[in-house]
């Protein structure tokens, strides 16, 4: 199964929802800043990278992680993904894709805003990995309904 965590820029809540499904961030309780701003994809994502396929890695059931971002549009980008599995030689049971964006805080948002689209990374960073700290638990549940229908 290829599962595909997306979001809106491939920069905050498909990548910690792809690093929990990893095993990258725990599961038992919410990580501290410093975990999330240590992960190497956390708000690195540009502009230039929206629609890009980023692997991520293969969970202990063999299963293939990925984020995407799909900006403003994300519908029309995920029923253009939906339609090429559903067209080319893709089974659609090995494609799953996981709207992540809904999961997070407007902190997460502004300081995702602040960070990637105007610069302030001294700023925006620690104030997006903060909300994601807030948003924490709807991420892990998530992630934990992704698995459990995998299983």
């Amino acid at each position: 199964m290829n599962i595909i965590y997306q979001c809106y820029g491939s920069a905050h809540s498909s990548v910690i929802a792809a690093a929990i499904h990893l095993g990258k961030l725990p599961a038992h309780r919410i990580p501290s800043r410093q975990e999330i701003l240590s992960l190497a994809d956390f708000d690195q994502a540009t502009n230039d990278t929206l629609g890009t396929l980023f692997y991520k890695g293969q969970d202990e059931f063999g299963n293939t992680v990925y984020t995407i971002g799909l900006g403003r549009d994300w519908k029309t980008g995920r029923r253009a993904i939906e339609s090429i599995v559903y067209y080319l030689p893709i089974s659609s049971g090995h494609v799953r894709l996981v709207h992540a964006l809904n999961c997070i805080t407007l902190l997460t948002k502004v300081g995702g805003a602040l960070s990637r689209r105007y610069g302030w990374t001294a700023v925006g960073r620690p104030l997006a990995a903060w909300g994601i700290q807030q948003s924490y638990p709807r991420l892990l549940a998530l992630v934990e309904g992704v698995k459990r229908e995998l299983s």
